[in-house]
């Protein structure tokens, strides 16, 4: 049976979007409070193709929250992967580098306009959200990021859940055997790559795009 694969990543607050010629984008931090409390049927996909689901909040398989990853505070996005090609190729660039960045869908409910520069600024008060996406290589937040889970082949959740057991069974110390190796392994000189990877509109990523092609050397 294939190992559970997670990805996991953050949309950040205050943080501000790519200029989007006219405007730039806040989120602030209530903007997704009604979605989480209302349980909001919230998918994951693989960069906004509604057709590539990775998963979803009704099912479990994605789970939402406000919280911190790292030193960054925003809306904290976790997803178990499923055994499907698209789940696969997601995992394989996010945990190589390749992509580390995400992004979302969502409705605007509240907000407030604000003007510097002669430019407006529009602060996301509430939104509703739609969908979260991993592997968007051309976010209009390019604050967001993620990780792979399973690092080197290392299942951190499973290490997490062992190590927080009060006792151990023999099959619990057979399978921390197991990961005690692959750490030790990893703990060898090794040519490996680092594994640590990834973590808006759909029309903001697009200008987003534009002016990463625009400015492109």
């Amino acid at each position: 049976m294939a190992k559970k694969k997670t990805i996991v990543g953050t949309i950040p607050f205050n943080s501000r979007s790519v200029d989007m010629g006219w405007f730039t984008e806040v989120i602030t931090e209530t903007a997704f409070d009604k979605t989480l409390s209302d349980g909001a049927d919230v998918k994951a996909l693989y960069c906004h193709d509604t057709g590539k689901v990775l998963g979803r909040t009704k099912n479990g398989t994605l789970r939402l929250s406000v919280g911190m990853m790292g030193e960054t505070a925003g809306l904290v996005c976790e997803c178990d992967l499923s055994d499907t090609s698209y789940a696969r190729d997601t995992y394989a660039l996010i945990k190589r580098g390749d992509v580390n960045t995400m992004s979302f869908g969502f409705y605007p409910v509240k907000g407030r306009v604000e003007v510097e520069d002669e430019k407006e600024v529009r602060y996301l008060l509430e939104v509703r959200l739609l969908e979260v996406s991993f592997a968007v290589p051309f976010p209009a937040y390019e604050e967001t990021n993620s990780q792979a889970r399973e690092v080197r082949g290392v299942n951190v959740d499973a290490l997490a859940t062992l190590l927080a057991k009060p006792e151990l069974s023999t099959e619990d110390r057979m399978a921390l055997e197991d990961i005690t190796t692959k750490i030790s392994a990893i703990i060898e000189p090794s040519q490996s790559p680092d594994t640590r990877a990834v973590p808006d509109t759909l029309a903001a990523d697009f200008l987003a795009s534009l002016h990463a092609a625009a400015t492109r050397k």
